[in-house]
């Protein structure tokens, strides 16, 4: 019984308790002011603290009607500290009971700061019934401000009521936040003066990383620099549009502030975007990535120009929606790039989770789901002054030439970088030229079989140190944007005959290559042919194996279209395992990727089938079947000299010909082949190489009797003070030095051709020039 009454006795002592929990928090509630107050101890009243809000969605009711006793009750205490509502459709009246009671009669002032307000209407009915106070807001002109200031002052008459009403009205198609206080001029001033100096810090170390901006751009000349310093000069002008301290210098302008906060918002995000690009160097690293960045940088751009100029056309949540879109995508940038181990992917994701989380946050604070005054004013600034912090210590990291040399950076910029490179290929060239006499001499007269296949190798290396100046050159030219010239069309079928002998010229591991053509038949290159063969030829040496399997190249042309450009697809594989993505500056991967680029090209790589597909458009023209090759055939070329570098050339270039080629080494077998010229069917075209020991004049004088009226002699030499008055005085029909070769072989064996043809058709006998030994 005793337990029982203990019990309930305990029970009883819990609900008075909970009871006097309940009537604390109410009259919590309910104990909060109803009328700001200023006195001599008080010199600030916040208005959310003591004021009531209705919000008229119709924008139809006057003061008269809010101020009536059916509105009246309808209004709802704000009981915040900053009163914060988003975006809303209509009307927003605020109202609360004002008692000033200093004694010496101390300016009062009401203090709204709300600077993206688009409309706000004051009135003191107490004082001067339903007429309107002033007429103030983002929306009209700075003029119409009673105090020229940032935030929105309205001066309280001097000698009011002990106790009067204050109603506001504001209206926008922006989120509204406002910070709305009942100050004294003191108060302001000190308020202002704290403001001003926070502001005055953030744009000083926003400064002082511009400038320093601007000296890595002198001192490097990297375009990033300068498009960062850009961005910083916009950080400035978005921080100054966020706190409404722009107007004042466009007095009679509306829409100010809105205007430059758009254009700096979406120009910032512009700049990051193409600045993200060349911090992670991601057109080489990412190139569809790049493609995209480019694309939503562009995006920003447009947006920019269209949210400044027409700022009412577009609602405001598209403009967060694009911003919001572009954080997301440049943060999956930098998490791909990081997974990648791109160079300094760490500062840059670092960066990039910065901003993202502190505009997150700063978004929540502008659509009132975090109702926060500092986040609001000061949030979005110093998470983008933390960005740059962290950027600029990578750039940093960048530009130092002690971290540096683990990096892909140099302290050298990209031209300097070309002229060492150039330099180091003029040096090596006349060193190879020296080695490459020396080992055809050797070759000469070296008659021992053990030492040939030595000096053969030696001759091979030579050759691959040619084509790796070659490819030094050809590279320095591109850069320069000055690549080789090309005066004659190059057939396609000719390119790639020519691609496959200097593989077989450069090859040093017995690679087995399979090359395969389609649709290549009948086409000319106008263009870029040089740049096509130096690429399927670095194709070939990067991704060849040094196994007995069989590297395929299969190059296959599409159809043309109206202006003559068409497909040319390369399919290689499959790839060796140990071909990776380049990720430095090398003649490898690089170098490949760096030539498509230039010829505009893409590359795919096919992971599953091990193979790499390239796509390059190309400008061509077909050449009839019904051509005059098939009129030449009555001609037979023949090559008379030793058989040296210049003279594979020659059969490599002479090897789609449907002429009959033959090559004689010796003067006797040339001179047993040309006996009984009445009796030959076809004119001979006979390239006469002097690279034989042979005097030209004598064998010129030796050859003459044999040649029919329609055969043609051209002299190929090697020495360039030859000149082609005294060639012809020997009694050759022309001359072409050895450098000429590649550009001139095919145009002088068409002119020697219709010269011999007209010669076979005239009823004139030849005449022979005379001969003088010289």
């Amino acid at each position: 019984m005793i337990a029982f009454i203990e019990s309930a006795q305990a029970s009883i002592l819990l609900n008075r308790l909970i009871l006097l929990f309940i009537l604390s928090i109410s009259n919590t509630v309910w104990g909060v002011n109803s009328i700001a107050i200023i006195d001599d101890s008080h010199d600030v009243s916040n208005i959310s603290q003591t004021g009531s809000y209705f919000i008229d969605k119709n924008k139809a009711l006057s003061l008269d009607d809010i101020s009536s006793d059916e509105y009246a009750k309808q209004f709802r205490p704000i009981n915040s500290d900053y009163f914060q509502l988003g975006m809303v459709e209509g009307n927003v009246w605020i109202r609360t009971d004002v008692a000033i009671r200093t004694i010496d009669n101390t300016p009062v002032l009401l203090e709204i700061n709300s600077p993206r307000l688009q409309y706000l209407d004051i009135y003191l009915p107490t004082l001067h019934k339903g007429q309107v106070q002033v007429e103030i807001g983002g929306a009209r002109p700075y003029n119409n401000r009673q105090v020229k200031s940032p935030h929105y002052i309205f001066s309280i008459p001097a000698n009011p009521p002990p106790v009067f009403t204050l109603y506001l009205k504001l209206s926008s198609h922006l989120p509204i936040n406002a910070d709305i206080e009942l100050k004294t001029l003191s108060r302001i001033s000190q308020d202002t003066q704290q403001e001003l100096t926070i502001t005055g810090i953030l744009i000083g170390i926003l400064f002082t990383l511009f400038v320093c901006n601007i000296f890595f751009y002198i001192k490097t000349s990297h375009p990033m620099y300068l498009i960062y310093s850009f961005l910083l000069v916009g950080i400035v002008i978005l921080h100054l549009s966020i706190h409404d301290q722009v107007a004042q210098f466009f007095p009679n302008q509306s829409n100010i502030q809105e205007r430059l906060y758009n254009l700096s918002s979406l120009a910032c995000l512009c700049a990051i975007v193409f600045f993200s690009r060349l911090y992670l160097n991601t057109k080489a690293h990412l190139p569809n990535i790049d493609k995209i960045l480019i694309a939503v940088g562009s995006i920003n751009g447009i947006f920019a120009i269209i949210f400044s100029l027409t700022p009412n056309v577009l609602n405001i949540k598209v403009l967060s929606l694009i911003v919001m879109s572009t954080l997301i995508l440049l943060t999956i940038h930098a998490i791909i790039a990081f997974l990648k181990n791109i160079p300094f992917s760490g500062y840059y994701l670092a960066a990039r989770l910065t901003l993202l989380t502190g505009h997150f946050l700063w978004i929540l604070s502008v659509y009132s789901i975090i109702p926060s005054v500092v986040l609001f004013e000061w949030g979005l600034t110093i998470t983008i002054i933390l960005e740059a912090m962290i950027h600029f210590s990578g750039m940093i990291v960048q530009t130092s030439p002690l971290i540096q040399k683990n990096t892909l950076k140099s302290q050298y910029n990209q031209t300097e970088v070309m002229d060492f490179l150039s330099d180091i290929s003029n040096r090596l060239r006349r060193q190879i030229n020296i080695l490459g006499g020396g080992l055809s001499h050797l070759e000469q007269v070296t008659t021992s079989k053990e030492v040939k296949p030595f000096i053969t190798s030696s001759q091979t290396a030579n050759n691959n140190l040619k084509n790796i100046i070659e490819r030094i050159d050809l590279l320095s030219d591109i850069k320069d944007n000055t690549p080789p010239e090309q005066p004659y069309p190059q057939p396609l079928n000719q390119l790639i005959d020519r691609i496959y002998n200097n593989l077989q010229r450069l090859d040093q591991d017995n690679t087995l290559i399979e090359l395969n053509t389609h649709n290549t038949d009948h086409v000319e290159v106008l263009q870029n042919a040089t740049i096509l063969q130096h690429l399927i030829e670095s194709l070939v040496q990067e991704f060849k194996h040094f196994t007995d399997q069989t590297l395929t190249l299969d190059i296959s042309r599409h159809e043309s279209n109206r202006d003559g450009i068409t497909q040319l697809e390369i399919s290689c594989g499959p790839i060796p395992s140990r071909i990776q993505a380049s990720s430095s500056f090398d003649l490898g991967m690089h170098y490949i990727l760096l030539l498509i680029r230039y010829l505009d090209g893409e590359m795919k790589t096919l992971e599953s089938e091990r193979c790499i597909n390239i796509k390059l458009p190309i400008s061509v023209h077909i050449r009839p079947t019904n051509n005059d090759l098939a009129q030449q055939q009555h001609f037979n070329i023949i090559l008379f000299g030793q058989p040296d570098e210049d003279l594979q050339k020659a059969l490599s270039i002479l090897q789609s010909h449907s002429n009959r080629i033959e090559h004689v080494s010796t003067l006797e077998n040339l001179l047993e082949h040309l006996e009984l010229p009445e009796k030959r069917k076809s004119g001979s075209i006979i390239l006469v190489f002097d690279n034989g020991g042979h005097i030209p004049h004598v064998t010129q004088q030796r050859l003459m009797p044999l040649m029919r009226i329609e055969d043609q002699c051209l002299l190929i030499s090697n020495n360039v003070k030859m000149s082609l008055d005294y060639t012809r005085k020997l009694g050759f029909d022309g001359l072409l030095t050895c450098a000429e070769l590649d550009s001139q072989l095919e145009q002088q064996l068409s002119k020697l051709i219709q010269k011999g043809d007209r010669l076979k058709n005239t009823s004139l006998s030849r005449i022979n020039p005379l001969r003088k030994t010289p």
